[in-house]
């Protein structure tokens, strides 16, 4: 008897500093400073290199947009995938935060901050 109270007590005792412990984190990501000019060259395209581009998905005459750094400016236009506009609405915007898109979740929420800012300034070649 006294063994089964023992275990009840250890096991409450264990199971309060458990509940106790427990915290939340917040997670907090750098917001672009929205009055810095995003640079396509700089801020853009190493997002692209990073993956877009490295697996082969969106590099030269593979897929629909080549990512590629001597092509990407021109083929996003050319496909029409900004719309400098309605930002949120681009094509490349929209498709790096679509729920249910392949393309879920491959960017960062900076990142995504970061081309979205981008498109908003106009989404210069520089």
């Amino acid at each position: 008897m006294f063994t089964r109270l023992l275990f009840t007590l250890c096991f409450l005792l264990i199971s309060l500093m458990v509940i106790t412990s427990c915290e939340y984190e917040v997670i907090e990501f750098d917001q672009p400073d929205p009055t810095v000019e995003i640079k396509f060259s700089n801020d853009i395209l190493p997002i692209f290199n990073k993956g877009c581009n490295v697996a082969g998905c969106h590099s030269a005459g593979h897929v629909v947009v080549d990512l590629t750094a001597a092509n990407a400016y021109k083929d996003l236009f050319a496909k029409n995938m900004i719309d400098t506009e309605f930002p949120e609405q681009s094509k490349l915007y929209a498709k790096l935060v679509a729920a249910g898109s392949t393309h879920t979740g491959r960017s960062t929420p900076t990142e995504l901050e970061t081309i979205l800012l981008w498109i908003r300034q106009g989404a210069k070649n520089n």
